[in-house]
Protein backbone atom coordinates (compact mmCIF):
# COMPACT_ATOMS: atom_id res chain seq x y z
CA UNK A 1 0.00 0.00 0.00
CA UNK A 2 1.10 3.58 -0.44
CA UNK A 3 -0.13 7.06 0.31
CA UNK A 4 0.69 10.52 1.49
CA UNK A 5 1.21 11.71 5.03
CA UNK A 6 -1.67 13.88 6.16
CA UNK A 7 -0.98 17.18 7.93
CA UNK A 8 -0.15 16.52 11.57
CA UNK A 9 0.45 12.77 11.06
CA UNK A 10 3.67 10.86 11.51
CA UNK A 11 4.97 8.50 8.78
CA UNK A 12 4.22 5.33 10.80
CA UNK A 13 0.69 6.53 11.56
CA UNK A 14 0.11 7.15 7.85
CA UNK A 15 1.53 3.76 6.89
CA UNK A 16 -0.83 2.01 9.31
CA UNK A 17 -3.80 3.99 7.97
CA UNK A 18 -2.98 3.25 4.32
CA UNK A 19 -2.49 -0.46 5.01
CA UNK A 20 -5.94 -0.59 6.62
CA UNK A 21 -7.67 1.57 3.98
CA UNK A 22 -6.19 -0.08 0.88
CA UNK A 23 -5.85 -3.72 1.95
CA UNK A 24 -7.95 -4.11 5.08
CA UNK A 25 -4.92 -5.10 7.19
CA UNK A 26 -5.18 -3.91 10.81
CA UNK A 27 -1.52 -3.83 11.77
CA UNK A 28 -0.01 -2.60 15.02
CA UNK A 29 2.95 -0.20 15.12
CA UNK A 30 5.15 -3.11 16.27
CA UNK A 31 4.28 -5.06 13.11
CA UNK A 32 5.65 -2.40 10.75
CA UNK A 33 9.43 -2.28 10.46
CA UNK A 34 11.05 0.91 9.20
CA UNK A 35 13.28 0.09 6.22
CA UNK A 36 14.40 3.55 5.13
CA UNK A 37 13.52 6.49 2.92
CA UNK A 38 14.06 7.49 -0.68
CA UNK A 39 13.47 10.69 -2.68
CA UNK A 40 10.78 11.06 -5.33
CA UNK A 41 11.41 13.84 -7.80
CA UNK A 42 9.91 14.39 -11.23
CA UNK A 43 8.51 17.04 -13.52
CA UNK A 44 5.90 16.32 -16.19
CA UNK A 45 3.45 18.33 -18.24
CA UNK A 46 -0.10 17.87 -16.96
CA UNK A 47 -3.02 19.60 -18.72
CA UNK A 48 -0.68 22.07 -20.39
CA UNK A 49 1.20 23.05 -17.22
CA UNK A 50 4.32 21.65 -15.62
CA UNK A 51 3.68 19.50 -12.57
CA UNK A 52 6.62 18.99 -10.21
CA UNK A 53 6.73 16.45 -7.44
CA UNK A 54 9.41 16.60 -4.74
CA UNK A 55 8.91 14.35 -1.72
CA UNK A 56 10.53 11.85 0.61
CA UNK A 57 8.97 8.38 0.78
CA UNK A 58 9.12 6.36 3.99
CA UNK A 59 9.24 2.58 3.55
CA UNK A 60 7.86 0.16 6.13
CA UNK A 61 7.88 -3.64 5.93
CA UNK A 62 4.96 -5.76 7.14
CA UNK A 63 6.42 -9.21 7.82
CA UNK A 64 3.27 -11.03 8.96
CA UNK A 65 1.63 -13.80 6.88
CA UNK A 66 -0.91 -12.46 4.37
CA UNK A 67 -3.55 -14.47 2.54
CA UNK A 68 -4.44 -12.28 -0.44
CA UNK A 69 -7.80 -14.04 -0.80
CA UNK A 70 -8.79 -12.55 2.60
CA UNK A 71 -7.77 -8.95 1.87
CA UNK A 72 -10.45 -6.26 1.72
CA UNK A 73 -9.39 -4.05 -1.19
CA UNK A 74 -10.20 -0.37 -1.51
CA UNK A 75 -11.56 -0.63 -5.04
CA UNK A 76 -10.97 3.07 -5.81
CA UNK A 77 -7.23 2.53 -5.30
CA UNK A 78 -6.48 -1.19 -5.64
CA UNK A 79 -7.62 -3.29 -8.57
CA UNK A 80 -5.89 -6.52 -7.64
CA UNK A 81 -3.17 -8.00 -5.42
CA UNK A 82 -0.63 -10.55 -6.65
CA UNK A 83 2.55 -12.08 -5.24
CA UNK A 84 5.76 -11.47 -7.22
CA UNK A 85 9.40 -12.32 -6.72
CA UNK A 86 11.18 -9.21 -5.40
CA UNK A 87 14.20 -9.59 -7.69
CA UNK A 88 11.97 -10.05 -10.76
CA UNK A 89 10.02 -6.89 -9.94
CA UNK A 90 13.23 -4.95 -9.29
CA UNK A 91 14.62 -6.05 -12.66
CA UNK A 92 11.39 -5.24 -14.52
CA UNK A 93 11.13 -1.80 -12.90
CA UNK A 94 14.67 -1.10 -14.06
CA UNK A 95 13.40 -1.76 -17.60
CA UNK A 96 10.44 0.60 -16.96
CA UNK A 97 7.83 -2.13 -17.40
CA UNK A 98 4.44 -0.53 -16.79
CA UNK A 99 2.96 -3.61 -15.08
CA UNK A 100 4.80 -2.61 -11.90
CA UNK A 101 3.99 0.89 -10.62
CA UNK A 102 6.60 0.76 -7.90
CA UNK A 103 9.56 3.17 -7.73
CA UNK A 104 12.81 1.24 -8.22
CA UNK A 105 14.41 3.31 -5.44
CA UNK A 106 11.72 2.05 -3.05
CA UNK A 107 12.41 -1.54 -4.05
CA UNK A 108 16.09 -0.87 -3.41
CA UNK A 109 15.23 0.16 0.15
CA UNK A 110 13.26 -3.08 0.60
CA UNK A 111 16.11 -5.18 -0.84
CA UNK A 112 18.70 -3.58 1.46
CA UNK A 113 16.44 -4.07 4.49
CA UNK A 114 15.84 -7.75 3.71
CA UNK A 115 19.55 -8.37 3.13
CA UNK A 116 20.36 -6.71 6.47
CA UNK A 117 17.97 -8.96 8.40
CA UNK A 118 19.26 -12.06 6.59
CA UNK A 119 22.71 -11.33 8.02
CA UNK A 120 21.34 -11.20 11.58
Amino acid sequence: SAGHIQAGDEPLESALRELKEELGISATPEQLHFAGTFPISFAKEFHGKMFRDEEIAFVYIYREPVNIAELVLQTEEVEEVQWFDLEEVYEQCGKHREIFCVPALGLGVVRRYLKSIEKN
